[in-house]
């Protein structure tokens, strides 16, 4: 019940309907633009539903004791149907021919089936999407043939401001009309951020009936009734437009009333078709820009990239430098729509090599957050800026709430120590805008992002502590990426991304000649100078393994088969509580292995090897951050079998369906990120060294093919991969040369074939 089918590339389905996985397929068949998302509910409402939608940047905390969380916005998707006053439900009656499919190409989704109840018959159909075109509007279509006697149908849909984040109402009473006895209307507002929004819609039945509107507390809907006899069909489409306060084009209240009206009057005789097919160009021109195509023994693989692309794009704000991408994207409540570091290390790339202006967005976010950076380092007395771990509004500074799960010994919440100490997401936020500075080679991106250089070397400078006895400066008591390991010193990722920050402040600081913003830090360069030279780094020891901190590999070992059989993530924590853990050698996620990725020139590949063979088998991997790491990482020590089994498991974080409940609360946005960096990154070979581009190519002997398109220094390359050539083509701008399978070649002409 409830599985999943694979159709093609570009399509999955649901075959037949279950109440108990309900929200899986809301999350991984979320419709959305970037601007908002619209979790894939059934438009009757079912007791085990997540209905939630969430406009970008629409943050609200609901008390003091509560963290910013993304607002869910009041519900147009709820759309009731009765027959002969009866509710109509898949819980009653018979159901056959069901499917609910979704289309990751145009990003629409399509449910029917056939139902009957005693003498009742009728078949529905049911198709809807988040417009690419005019990322205000949502659009939904409802068909209904009747097969069966004569019954009277009434629909009953409209916006109900009741609903709530998990029973917490963000928004306040709220303003109803309902305009020229077509257009319901709703306008309220955040209870403390005080961000107002508005939302119309208008419903559209194309045979004659009945029309009632009605109003409740928090809502206005409207009934519509229709006498359908037998073999008599009806189609009602429902057109929706939210529009926000925060929305880049806001102009005053006229935006939210007059102006809102006026284009959904405009838009209201359209067709559900029209309106879709303007969606679905503006998905293709997406596709077209950043065209990848796998020629794979399984759809599977090509599948999973598209659904990761698909995605990137829904949930990602990219058409305002104010927001940014939440680990689960807008999806659903998990991490309440925070950013994390995920969107550096793990997303930003993607966008960086693809949609190079969509990147220039995202690290603008963290140009324009520097002043909460700045107070959030002051607040915790440091020096320059300390980007929070979870960020939401730029305003917001540290968003991440202090308290999580159970104690498995105390019976108490589980204090949540990543917002006080997990600090190398200020080192991500550094390498992953330089990386994208160096790909877009955007000089106006550079001067901007040299304050933040700046002020993030400043806050490591202030977070190194100085060993008299053994003459160096040391980072002590953080958390690394490996999150089961708490209160370390010299985390060795974190020591390297701090040494990488403070010596790219110096090296931007001598390199730029606008003494206006030299002047500033003229005062610092000797204490940069100094920690840089004295900051302590974890080398490997004489088994060529680097210490993930000054303790870990002192800990004890325990037996972790178990858990790596285990079909469920976390399942540790059933056993050990936080603190036990962190006294074992046990590995949430990558740590030293994502270190030696980043900085790769670093270190020869005896020592990549030895570090593989010690942590792999520590890793248990439950963090869906792991697996394209180490899939990335295993393609570099050569176990080309090996890592594409690790890309083959990436498809169950989300789609697959043997965990059915792994994406209830969301999906898993960094590794949405890491699939694309698995595929052209690892197998695909694409680089970026020394300002050279790079292609070595490792492809799983499962593909007999892999295409993708890169954005580089200005320049847009095609590569086209088989078993035995490597054919690249210049598709925009210059390029003098690139480097195949390690030999530098001119790129003189528009194309370059190497045979392999």
């Amino acid at each position: 019940m409830g599985k999943i089918a694979y159709i093609d590339k570009w399509r999955i389905a649901e075959t037949s309907f279950s109440e108990k996985y309900l929200a899986k397929f809301e999350s991984i068949m979320t419709l959305g633009n970037g601007y908002l998302t619209l979790r894939n509910t059934h438009e009757e409402v079912y007791p085990t539903e997540h209905r939630n939608m969430f406009v970008a940047g629409i943050f609200n905390r609901f008390s003091p004791e509560e963290t910013t969380e993304l607002a869910n916005f009041p519900d147009i998707s709820k759309i009731e149907i009765s027959i002969d006053g009866q509710r109509f439900s898949l819980l009653s009656g018979e159901t056959t021919n069901y499917k609910r499919e979704f289309n990751y190409q145009n990003g629409e989704a399509i449910r029917s089936f056939d139902w009957k109840q005693e003498e009742y018959a009728f078949h529905f159909t049911f198709r809807k999407f988040a417009s690419m075109s005019n990322k205000h509007l949502i659009v939904h279509e409802i068909k209904i043939k009747n097969l069966g006697k004569d019954a009277r149908i009434t629909f009953e849909t409209g916006i109900d401001g009741t609903y709530t984040n998990s029973g917490t109402q963000n928004f306040l009473e709220n303003e109803r009309r309902f305009f020229d006895n077509k257009y319901l209307y709703l306008t309220t507002k955040t209870t403390q951020s005080k961000v107002s929004v508005s939302l119309a819609c208008y419903t559209h039945l194309d045979v004659p009936h009945v029309s009632i509107p009605q109003m409740g507390r928090r809502k206005i809907i409207e009934k519509k009734q229709v006498e359908l006899k037998s073999d008599q069909s009806v189609c009602l489409t429902k057109q929706s437009l939210i529009k926000t306060q925060r929305d880049v084009k806001y102009s005053g209240k006229d935006y939210l009333q007059t102006e809102l009206l006026t284009e959904l009057s405009q838009i209201a005789d359209q067709s559900y078709e029209i309106l879709q097919k303007e969606s679905a160009k503006a998905w293709q021109d997406i596709w077209d820009q950043g065209e990848i195509e796998i020629d794979s023994e399984d759809v599977k693989d090509n599948l999973l990239l598209n659904f990761a692309r698909y995605h990137l794009h829904a949930m990602s704000p990219i058409h305002d430098d104010r927001l940014n991408i939440g680990a689960k994207g807008m999806t659903g409540e998990g991490y309440k729509g925070h950013t994390f570091w995920d969107t550096e290390i793990f997303i930003l790339p993607y966008f960086t090599y693809t949609y190079p202006e969509f990147a220039k967005s995202l690290v603008r976010y963290r140009i324009n957050g520097l002043a909460a950076a700045k107070a959030n380092a002051k607040r915790n007395n440091y020096r320059g800026a300390q980007y929070p771990w979870e960020s939401a509004w730029l305003s917001d500074g540290e968003a991440t709430p202090k308290l999580g799960g159970v104690d498995i010994v105390t019976g108490k919440q589980s204090p949540i120590l990543t917002g006080l100490i997990e600090h190398h997401v200020t080192g991500d936020v550094v390498y992953g805008g330089l990386q994208c500075i160096e790909a877009t080679q955007d000089p106006k991106l550079k001067v901007d992002f040299f304050e933040v250089i700046m002020e993030a070397a400043r806050f490591w400078a202030s977070r190194s502590v100085y060993n008299k006895i053994k003459d160096r400066y040391e980072i002590l008591d953080v958390i690394g990426p490996d999150e089961y390991t708490e209160h370390v010193d010299n985390n060795a990722y974190t020591n390297y991304l701090a040494k990488f920050t403070i010596d790219e402040a110096l090296r931007a600081y001598y390199a730029n000649d606008e003494n206006s913003f030299k002047v500033q830090y003229q005062a610092d360069i000797n204490w940069l100078t100094e920690v840089s030279e004295k900051l302590y780094l974890p080398i490997p020891n004489s088994a060529n393994v680097i210490p993930q901190d000054d303790t870990f590999l002192k800990k004890e070992m325990i037996d972790l088969s178990k858990y790596f059989e285990s079909n469920s993530i976390g399942t540790i924590g059933l056993d050990y509580n936080m603190e036990q853990i962190s006294n074992l050698q046990v590995c949430k996620q990558a740590d030293v292995i994502l270190l030696l990725q980043l900085f790769p020139e670093k270190f020869d590949y005896q020592t990549k090897l030895a570090n593989w063979d010690y942590y792999y088998p520590k890793t248990l991997h439950d963090s869906s951050l792991s697996l394209t790491s180490h899939c990335n990482f295993a393609l570099i020590t050569n176990q080309i079998d090996l890592a594409y089994k690790m890309f083959k498991k990436t498809f169950d974080i989300d789609l697959g369906d043997r965990n059915m409940n792994s994406s209830d609360d969301g999906i898993h946005s960094a590794s949405l990120g890491g699939i694309w960096q698995n595929v052209v990154r690892g197998f695909g070979g694409f680089t970026v060294q020394d300002f050279h581009v790079t292609i070595t190519p490792k492809l799983p002997k499962q593909w007999r093919s892999l295409s993708y398109t890169v954005s580089v220094f200005n320049a847009t390359i095609k590569v086209d991969i088989t078993k035995t050539t490597i054919k690249t083509t210049l598709k925009k701008g210059t390029l003098s040369d690139i480097v195949i399978n390690g030999k530098t070649l001119n790129f003189d002409k528009e194309a370059l074939s190497v045979e392999v």
